[in-house]
């Protein structure tokens, strides 16, 4: 026989490569396979990958285009931006938040129909979900179609408008040209072209993302509240004793084990730990079980007016430097800077704390310090 099958602990010290494994007792292939596909069905909550691309990607557009807008803030030179450039950029970013959408919906559809089956209640309430979104949020319904537009047509083109509010701030929008859309050769839904019809020449972008986003966000929430019921009919095969007796550092799995030459690789199930199972047990009786584990969006903090002067003095300066229009721009930003504020303070606690963003983002990006939405892990093992 060139391998077997057990549950156990492993057990990996700071720094050492492998880990140390200790059998409990010995199961079946049969049993293995099920272990694993119980495993499988926690690791569906937490892998929401397609979905964090589609919220990255919406995010990336967003901080784009926000960066542009800023090199206005203090001195910049926002007129002298090549924004033909500059708009295919962003354009860019749009299409791939488009075909982000695509992606999502289909490979959660597909995951459904395989996990739960075609005419099981689970894949028809998903189904009642992206209805729904479809429904009631123009966003979603108009950018829905407006996916199948960038396959036969391209990328649309966009524009930028500044205008000036009741309290004298520039507000900038990145919009696309209604007319260019409606003559294009290309057979708009009835629902889109309603809207269409009936929307200004220049539609703003941001604000109908925004709103497909909290669409797509009530699809992720049926989603999630299906996984979590999912894994509460499973918990009961894999709590045991086994738990009652693990030591500090120690993690329970199933684990495929070569005896052999022909015994393959070693491979390893990791069990949730057992406060994930309690978390779940819990939540699935609530009447919400999905705000019950998943952490909730935090408003972000209300900065005071010197905390605002020293963000804007940093975005500003990022701005230039990331679209330079002239010889030495950045020096001759941060020289007015100073001899606006009289003082250097804003600018470097703005640009230190920008740096500390920018870090963390890029740590999250390269998964050095990887976000879970669950306030508790499901299983010890990465």
């Amino acid at each position: 026989m060139g391998k077997h099958y057990a549950v156990g602990t492993w057990v990996q010290e700071p720094g050492e490569k492998g880990m140390t494994v200790s059998v409990i007792r010995n199961i079946s292939e049969a049993e293995y396979e099920r272990y694993k596909t119980i495993v499988g069905k926690f690791a569906a909550i937490q892998e929401r990958k397609t979905f964090q691309f589609l919220e990255r990607s919406s995010g990336e557009l967003k901080s784009t285009f926000s960066v542009y807008v800023n090199i206005e803030n203090v001195g910049g030179s926002f007129r002298t931006i090549n924004w033909r450039q500059a708009g295919g950029f962003l354009m860019e970013r749009f299409a791939t938040w488009l075909a982000a959408t695509r992606l999502y919906l289909e490979s959660e559809r597909d995951f459904m129909m395989s996990r739960f089956g075609e005419e099981s209640s689970q894949h028809q309430s998903f189904k009642e979900s992206t209805s729904t979104a479809f429904d009631t949020r123009e966003g979603y319904r108009f950018l829905y179609n407006l996916r199948d537009y960038t396959q036969h047509c391209g990328i649309p083109s966009s524009g930028v408008t500044v205008s000036t509010n009741s309290k004298k701030e520039r507000i900038t929008r990145l919009h696309l040209n209604r007319t260019e859309l409606l003559s294009a050769r290309f057979k708009w839904n009835r629902h889109a072209k309603s809207l269409l019809e009936s929307w200004p020449e220049k539609i703003e972008i941001i604000p109908l993302m925004d709103d497909a986003m909290a669409g797509y966000m009530d699809v992720e929430r049926c989603i999630l509240r299906i996984l979590i019921d999912d894994c509460a009919t499973v918990i009961s095969e894999i709590r045991g004793e086994e738990y009652e007796a693990l030591k500090d550092g120690e993690h329970l799995a199933a684990f495929q084990i070569p005896t052999g030459a022909n015994g393959g690789s070693f491979n390893l199930q990791p069990f949730p730990t057992l406060q994930a199972l309690t978390v779940i047990e819990e939540a699935a009786r609530s009447d919400d079980p999905v705000s019950r584990i998943f952490s909730q969006s935090v408003q972000p903090p209300i900065l005071t007016p010197e905390a605002l002067q020293a963000d804007q003095r940093a975005k500003a300066v990022l701005s230039a430097f990331i679209n330079p229009q002239e010889p030495d721009q950045v020096g001759k930003l941060i020289n007015g800077i100073i001899s606006a504020d009289g003082d250097i303070t804003p600018l470097i606690s703005g640009l230190v704390n920008a740096s500390a963003q920018l870090t963390y983002a890029l740590s999250m990006f390269l998964g050095v310090s990887p976000l879970s939405l669950l306030s508790v892990p499901l299983a010890d093992a990465k």
